[in-house]
């Protein structure tokens, strides 16, 4: 049996978002350590290696994104190590996700984003799962009934590792897909106020002045800020 595929659109998407992405690398120094570069189970690994026997405050992290278990794995580690998180650039898609919302505290950099555009309760709720089908179908040689199976098998997994994350770290998973959803229907990746982050959990995040008109004008997919609505 093949193993499910991962919507690797979805994911490639977010890694081709950047004109010129980081370079993968791990570094600590100082109480801190430095994730660059996109978010995988190896990289994970370099980096628990990396802090072994060290203390460790702050993780500060620059990426488009990755896989999203290893992601999630990130974040319940920074969660449960109560670190901060600092984004001297960007942190997007998978980083966005899991990544920022666990750290204890959070900041962001001047000229720097944090930027969503979906998780995988997304696609579940949006029926676009159903997008990786026919890619499994090419990809295996299977008939569309198996494929379909397969895809919906996985993604039934991953909705249900993501719901248990978000509810340990005590976030409201609809910050990873509102502006998706009408009346914002947002093309690719939108970011947020501190204000509006803290209406989903995500509190003790500090901006620079004027995080709401960052230029991001470098990124090759469509980026904006959204403002939501008052509930």
């Amino acid at each position: 049996m093949h193993p499910a595929p991962i919507f690797l659109s979805f994911i490639l998407a977010a890694m081709l978002c950047i004109a010129s992405p980081a370079s993968a690398g791990i570094s600590v120094a100082g109480g801190s350590a430095r994730y660059t570069g996109p978010i995988s189970a190896v990289q994970n690994q370099r980096l628990f290696a990396a802090v072994r026997g060290k203390a460790v405050n702050r993780l500060v992290i620059t990426s488009a994104g990755g896989e999203v278990e290893a992601g999630i794995a990130l974040g319940l580690w920074v969660f449960r190590q109560r670190l901060d998180v600092e984004v001297p650039e960007y942190c997007l898609s998978s980083c966005a996700n899991y990544v920022f919302p666990a750290g204890h505290r959070k900041s962001i950099g001047a000229g720097a984003i944090v930027a969503w555009h979906g998780n995988y309760n997304h696609l579940k709720q949006t029926g676009l799962w159903q997008d990786d089908i026919a890619g499994r179908m090419e990809r295996y040689g299977e008939d569309a009934a198996t494929a379909s199976e397969q895809v919906h098998k996985e993604m039934e997994r991953l909705t249900g590792l993501e719901r248990d994350f978000f509810a340990h770290i005590g976030v409201d998973e609809y910050l990873c897909w509102i502006g998706k959803m009408p009346p914002y229907s947002v093309p690719d990746y939108y970011f947020l106020s501190r204000q509006d982050m803290a209406r989903f959990g995500v509190t003790r995040v500090q901006t620079p002045p004027g995080y709401e008109g960052t230029d991001v004008s470098d990124f090759i997919d469509h980026v904006m800020y959204l403002k939501l609505k008052e509930p």
